[in-house]
């Protein structure tokens, strides 16, 4: 049902409907926004939203049947509230924000069962802080809830009630028991509140007899505004003076959202109709967007049950069925066009190899699919040429157009979509039907340039043909002659040349140029500004034959392969590339403004996809869909994303104790003001977690780190930085928010990390240590003393022969010297059958087994894989046991005894004049450098010159 109202009649009427006809002319359209929707695959926790709500971090939030959501422009958060096993804390829920008379950016949430919630933003959760049904001790239906600095005002089915937050939660009845869907401020601290019984304000006096579920008191032109249930919207004019009623002529279905959007423009959210737009003023309301098909569709669901506007003027739309709907100003980006499946009312294919402003508002884009020609005047398209690849396009004086395609030669499209093959070589016009570039000179002579055939100029007195193939471009020039780039290099002709004259562009003090032309502007200067596939933009002055100057990456070209270049109607240069757009001033080729930061803009850019549009607008082709841009709307990077530290996650399992990880949270939050994080020893592996947040250019924002004294890492787009098992002492951390496109710093921020020492290595654990070495060597001298005092007492215990013996057996016996310098021969016959007899099964013993391990050493001399286990095996017996041995009769561990015996041969082999490479596989050695190395240590000279 609609309410229609009839314009009063007279002459002030029409006077009036001057004045607010140049208004209309400012009604906002779909075509003034791009959107973006976001659903369950994007993060939300469900697609029924109640309502939105937007911080002064400019996160946005929304309130959803299973909790709270919040997206940062990449990432979307849920957070449950209450006990997520209460199965019957879902049945009809309804979760909504409280909205605020205040400025502290307080977050508060509350449901229909009358439980109210505070969002904690240092422990990132929501805790319940009231339960009116338990403070009633009745069940309760809780519509509405404001917050004020004293008090907060509840819309109850029970009426209107005070919660003292600032004392405890308390309850105050203020009297007022109909059934409140909503409490409005209104002017200065005052209230109304909307009921079933009609609009009443705080001395409970009746305002309004309509029941209303929400509204907006407008200070600018002192006009209150009521959504109904059942009238649509109802605007008292200048309020408390000679004041006026006005219904504006629109749906009457519940109205549950009142929002400003500019000076202007008043936002109505309607349950079943989308959204509509009415002028401030208090009139006009026409739909905006909605979910059906038709030229306002762009919505995902038309019961919208919240709006609103965000610092960048983006509209934010929650709808109960449809998730989240985001329109955003077109600004530079005036259309976006890309293909939609099943629907032929969008581009026929998103790779778009040429476009054209066919006539008037139409707009033709040809594709790998045939053509789409969009009617900007009736936002309709339609499609011709299916099935074939549409390469470049040249409209004819009879108003027809040529298209170049990829294998049926060149065709003509009239006005009325009809295609029909006019050159090919099937007729003898081309010499191949590939057809890249078309383009008349200024003698309106046909120039046709093609993948493999020759180039053919179609002339009134017949076809000439010039020996250059693979034509990326054909550009006339002022003075008649045309500019050919081909994947060989660039070339000037006229007409009537009997051959292309070659082009050398190669700069000054170089020694190579980039010969694979892709696209030829010429500036009013005259100059030459040529597009390659790699080497960037050469600057050819056509006067001096030589190249003023080449942009590259070294400039901060994105890319050096350029695909096109055209001139907007300030003189700015634009140059499309694979890797974004970029513009630049002809008196500062070098100065590069990269703009790939705007919506839509970064994108591979299709080689020679470019034309410019009657209104200053320009329009590219690009493999993704075509783009228009509104270059006098864009400038060099001027958005800002501050960078916010928003917390530490640590990769502990006690972080799951609710109380530990409550103190650790407000420990980081604490040491994140003073821009330091302290973590002990067992939190060393955790994330810091970061943001910046800009919804207009959020796909453009990136993010860099570097420890003190490092380079700066690669850009990454995630939100948190990782640490494992860090070294315990102190680091200090660079964090910086960036352009992705074009790498200006739009933040940064340092914090100093302290990571604790492990128990093991703190002061008091030294204390410890010292004390242990101190107890160590008192025990040690301790047992020192202790076993001289036992071998005292052994000695003492052993008899010693009388005085005069031993004296007679010091006579008797040879001196040291007479023993060590003479033949060694003992005193006496006895006394040496006595030794020999203590000495030979010893040195007996240590002879055979030192023998028989130098034998098996020596037999498996060449075996590499020769082992000390396999030769304790041969000889029997355990390698402890063997290393025991080994060492009492040589000294020598196993491996340098083996080593030994493999030099001393390696030696004997040298001596023979063996080669060093020979003698290390002979004794051994598989790395003659090794050996080599091996050899001199224990020899002291190298083998190459031992003798």
């Amino acid at each position: 049902m609609y309410i229609k109202i009839s314009p009063p009649r007279g002459r002030w009427w029409g006077a009036f409907s001057l004045l607010i006809i140049p208004i209309y002319a400012f009604a906002l359209g779909v075509k003034d926004f791009t959107f973006q929707h976001l659903g369950t695959l994007d993060g939300l926790s469900s697609q029924r939203i109640y309502s939105l709500h937007k911080t002064k971090d400019n996160a946005v939030w929304w309130t959803t049947k299973y909790g709270v959501d919040r997206s940062n422009g990449t990432v979307v958060s849920n957070y449950p509230l209450g006990e997520r096993s209460m199965y019957s804390s879902f049945a009809g829920r309804v979760v909504k924000f409280a909205h605020s008379t205040c400025n502290d950016d307080e977050l508060y949430v509350f449901d229909n069962t009358g439980c109210i919630y505070h969002y904690d933003k240092i422990q990132d959760r929501f805790d319940l802080v009231a339960n009116i049904s338990k403070t009633l001790n009745i069940p309760v239906m809780l519509s509405d809830v404001l917050v004020t600095p004293d008090y907060m005002w509840l819309g109850l089915r029970e009426g209107v009630y005070k919660l003292l937050h600032k004392d405890g939660y308390k309850m105050k009845d203020i009297g007022f028991k109909n059934f409140t869907n909503y409490v409005m401020p209104y002017g200065d601290n005052q209230f109304l509140f909307c009921s079933r019984n009609g609009v009443f304000d705080q001395d409970k006096k009746k305002f309004s007899d309509d029941i209303c579920i929400c509204g907006y008191y407008d200070a600018k032109f002192n006009n209150l505004w009521l959504g109904t249930f059942t009238q649509g919207v109802k605007v008292i004019k200048n309020m408390g003076k000679s004041q006026s009623v006005e219904m504006l002529n629109m749906p009457t279905n519940p109205v549950r959202a009142i929002v400003p959007y500019d000076e202007r423009t008043m936002l109505l959210g309607i349950d079943g109709f989308g959204v509509y737009q009415a002028l401030r003023l208090g009139s006009d309301a026409r739909p905006l967007f909605s979910a059906n098909e038709g030229p306002d569709g762009a919505l995902h669901g038309n019961g919208v049950y919240d709006i609103i506007v965000d610092s960048w003027s983006n509209i934010v739309i929650g709808s109960y069925s449809g998730g989240i709907d985001i329109a955003r100003p077109v600004g530079s980006t005036t259309a976006i066009f890309r293909h939609v499946k099943n629907n032929p009312q969008s581009i026929i294919n998103d790779h778009v190899n040429c476009v054209a402003n066919w006539a008037g508002d139409l707009l033709l884009m040809g594709t790998d699919d045939g053509i789409s020609i969009y009617n900007m005047a009736t936002d309709q398209w339609r499609h011709t040429s299916r099935g074939m690849v549409v390469l470049d396009v040249c409209k004819k004086s009879d108003g027809k157009l040529l298209i170049a395609t990829y294998g049926n030669g060149v065709c003509e499209v009239s006005p009325d979509g009809y295609t029909r093959k006019v050159y090919s070589t099937a007729d003898g016009t081309l010499k191949d039907d590939h057809v890249y570039r078309l383009s008349y000179d200024k003698t309106g002579n046909l120039w046709m340039g093609t993948l493999f055939g020759s180039l053919t100029v179609k002339t009134a007195e017949g076809n000439k043909y010039f020996n250059v193939d693979n034509i990326l471009a054909l550009t006339p020039l002022a003075d008649g002659r045309m500019a050919i780039g081909s994947a060989h290099g660039l070339y000037l002709m006229g007409v009537n040349d009997e051959k292309p004259k070659a082009v050398e562009y190669m700069p000054d003090g170089k020694a190579d140029a980039n010969r694979y032309v892709t696209d030829i502007f010429q500036n009013r200067d005259g100059k030459l500004w040529i597009a390659t596939d790699g080497g960037g933009v050469y600057i050819y002055d056509l006067k001096t034959a030589k190249v003023t100057a080449q942009i590259s990456g070294e400039n901060g070209l994105p890319s050096n392969s350029v695909t096109s270049l055209t001139r907007d109607q300030t003189g700015r240069i634009w140059i499309g590339t694979e890797k974004g757009l970029v513009f630049v001033n002809p008196e500062k080729p070098t100065d590069i403004i990269n703009v790939s930061y705007c919506y839509g803009l970064n994108t591979e850019y299709v080689q020679h996809a470019v034309a410019n549009l009657p209104n200053g607008n320009i329009i590219y082709g690009t493999v993704d869909g075509a783009i228009i841009i509104n270059p006098k709307n864009i400038t060099r990077l001027n958005y800002q994303a501050p960078l916010v530290i928003k917390g530490v996650r640590t990769h502990d399992d006690s972080d799951d104790n609710a109380e530990d990880s409550d103190e650790f949270r407000q420990k980081i939050a604490d040491g994140l003001l003073k821009g330091e994080i302290r973590l002990p020893y067992h939190k060393r592996s955790f994330d810091i977690l970061f943001e910046s947040i800009n919804s207009r250019n959020q796909f453009d924002v990136a993010y860099q780190y570097k420890m003190e004294g490092m380079e700066w890492s690669q850009v990454i787009t995630q939100q948190f930085l990782g640490f494992e098992n860090l070294e315990p002492g102190r680091h200090i951390l660079h964090i910086r928010s960036i352009s992705k496109t074009s790498g200006i710093v739009l933040n940064e921020k340092t914090i100093t990390i302290y990571i604790g020492q492990p128990w093991w290595n703190t002061w008091w654990m030294w204390c410890i240590y010292i004390l242990l070495i101190i107890l160590a060597f008192q025990g040690a001298w301790w047992m020192y003393n202790l076993h001289n005092k036992y071998m005292r007492l052994m000695m003492e215990k052993v008899a010693l022969p009388a005085d005069d013996e031993v004296k007679k057996k010091d006579d008797e016996a040879p001196s040291i010297k007479e023993r060590t310098e003479g033949d060694a021969t003992p005193a006496t016959e006895e006394d040496a059958t006595e030794d020999e007899a203590d000495i030979e099964p010893v040195k007996t013993e240590g002879m055979e087994f030192v023998g028989m391990a130098t034998k098996l050493t020596l037999d498996n001399l060449k075996d590499t894989d020769f082992t000390i286990d396999d030769l304790c095996r041969e000889m029997g017996m355990s390698r402890t046991l063997f290393y025991v041995k080994l060492k009492t009769y040589t000294g020598k561990s196993p491996q340098d005894f083996v080593r030994a015996i493999r030099l001393e041969k390696a030696a004997k082999l040298l001596r023979q004049g063996r080669s060093v490479t020979e003698v290390s596989v002979l004794t051994g050695f598989d790395n003659p450098k090794y050996f080599s190395t091996v050899f001199k240590k224990y020899f002291g000279v190298s083998p190459s010159k031992y003798e």
